[in-house]
């Protein structure tokens, strides 16, 4: 039986050579009118763009064609087994940012992680791909996060007044009242629109925390980004400061958010939130 260490090495291979592979096949769309076309609607009842359907393709024909056996949860096709012992789950959101992707605004991403169980807790590896760019951020529990293969960790700033905070509030206008005292503190104010990259911007340093407390987001759309930023050294959190539930991966499950460089940071922004 291979050590654990080489096997993990090889589930991140995987997941990098998808990432890749959703990369190669999004990005000459990028920005054109076809990559907007409605052409259906996804597991989650969002409707599905023809750039969401091309990289979700583009992710089953690679495991197809690699001879991969797993669990597919993805986006637009929700469960699927592919071939016949499937070996672990694959948890995929072919396009992470779908508005910014097909107007050509420079933020989306692809993200993936992978479970050996349907359970969220049980995730062990995870990569997010920049669709514009191809970079690329990976984990392995236990041992770290990396970006481009170099290892990552998020940024020491302690201070909202000294921080650089993205905050979600699209279609929420609870949500805008209760992150106005955080807005209102912060240094800098982002809305960047795709929450897997955002998050692992904490993880990298260039943001220092993402927020969305709309009860909105997707165990699909953070499961990779979770992994990476608590591995890089971070928090992820409810705004209750509890865990994510361990929910199943195979249904659709919608939460708020916190993903903070430090304690300190987590602390003051739910110290802030307005409750009423």
């Amino acid at each position: 039986m291979e050590p654990a260490c080489e096997r993990m090495d090889w589930k991140v291979k995987l997941l990098s050579d998808l990432a890749r592979e959703i990369y190669s096949s999004v990005h000459p769309i990028l920005g054109t009118s076809k990559a907007g076309e409605n052409v259906g609607l996804g597991f989650g009842g969002d409707k599905t763009k023809f750039i969401d359907a091309v990289s979700e393709d583009a992710a089953l024909k690679y495991l197809e064609r690699s001879g991969v056996s797993c669990v597919f949860v993805g986006e637009e096709c929700g469960v699927k087994e592919i071939g016949s012992s499937p070996e672990f789950y694959l948890i995929v959101d072919g396009v992470d940012g779908t508005s910014n992707a097909v107007r050509g605004i420079r933020f989306a991403s692809a993200s993936i992680a992978m479970s050996p169980t349907k359970w969220l807790g049980d995730i062990e590896a995870a990569v997010v791909i920049d669709l514009f760019d191809g970079g690329l951020y990976s984990a392995i529990k236990g041992k770290g996060a990396e970006y481009n293969g170099r290892p990552i960790k998020p940024s020491d700033i302690r201070s909202l007044k000294d921080a650089i905070v993205s905050i979600d509030v699209s279609r929420s206008r609870k949500s805008i009242k209760r992150t106005a005292p955080i807005m209102g503190r912060v240094k800098g104010l982002r809305s960047l629109g795709s929450a897997s990259l955002e998050i692992c911007h904490v993880a990298s340093g260039l943001l220092d925390a993402y927020i969305d407390l709309r009860d909105m987001l997707r165990t699909i759309d953070f499961a990779a980004g979770m992994l990476i930023v608590r591995e890089a050294g971070g928090l992820f959190l409810q705004p209750s400061g509890e865990e994510i539930p361990n929910v199943p991966l195979t249904e659709v499950r919608r939460f708020s958010v916190i993903a903070s460089a430090n304690r300190n940071i987590f602390d003051e922004i739910i110290s802030l939130i307005d409750l009423g």
